[in-house]
């Protein structure tokens, strides 16, 4: 399906490239990055993906009813030195966003996860809703950008093979919730935290 791409309300994106399905949010982004074609705070956003990855070329089960974004980042003056430090902030944002919209507890577990506990689940332990992919280009000295991909179960089916450690948020907070809301709140907790490194 063509890209929705339009001038974004999404807080602090300056374009949104949106789609109904692609392989790879993160592989978009880095397609657009090698024409030339994206600007500072461009974000790619796909309701599934066919070939959604994470670290160490993981495949991320990416049906509809998840978030899947790749947000492009261009500023210099974030140093390489610091990218791992991005991706526990990401996931920290991603904790906070969680919380503020579920009430659900969320922690980081490093490098790039985040954990959820469930409501009424004494004593059960938290399982992974969120994934964090930060991938760059540049020097030693100075990046020429960074593609922060983020993959949160909402309401996508959890395969069974991965039900012991993963859930969706829905299941773990036994209601509904908007997959818009989700990135809208995640996007508001992310900027004050990107803000430290530039």
């Amino acid at each position: 399906m063509p890209s929705r791409d339009k001038a974004a309300p999404i807080p602090g994106v300056a374009r949104l490239h949106r789609f109904a399905e692609l392989p790879s949010t993160q592989d978009y982004a880095r397609s657009l990055l090698e024409k030339g074609a994206a600007a500072d705070r461009t974000l790619v956003w796909s309701d599934r993906q066919s070939r959604g990855r994470g670290q160490m070329l993981r495949r991320w089960k990416s049906s509809p009813g998840g978030l899947y974004i790749s947000l492009i980042l261009k500023s210099r003056s974030l140093p390489p030195s610091r990218l791992a430090a991005l991706s526990l902030w990401t996931a920290q944002a991603a904790a906070r966003a969680i919380g503020r919209e579920t009430g659900l507890a969320a922690v980081v577990k490093p490098p790039n996860d985040v954990l959820v506990y469930g409501h009424q689940e004494n004593g059960a332990p938290p399982k992974k809703a969120c994934g964090i992919l930060v991938e760059a280009r540049g020097g030693s000295r100075r990046l020429d950008w960074v593609v922060v991909g983020v993959g949160l179960n909402i309401a996508n089916p959890i395969p069974k093979s991965l039900a012991a450690r993963a859930a969706n948020l829905e299941s773990l907070a036994h209601r509904r919730l908007s997959v818009e809301g989700m990135l809208r709140r995640f996007m508001m907790e992310f900027w004050p935290f990107y803000r430290k490194f530039v």
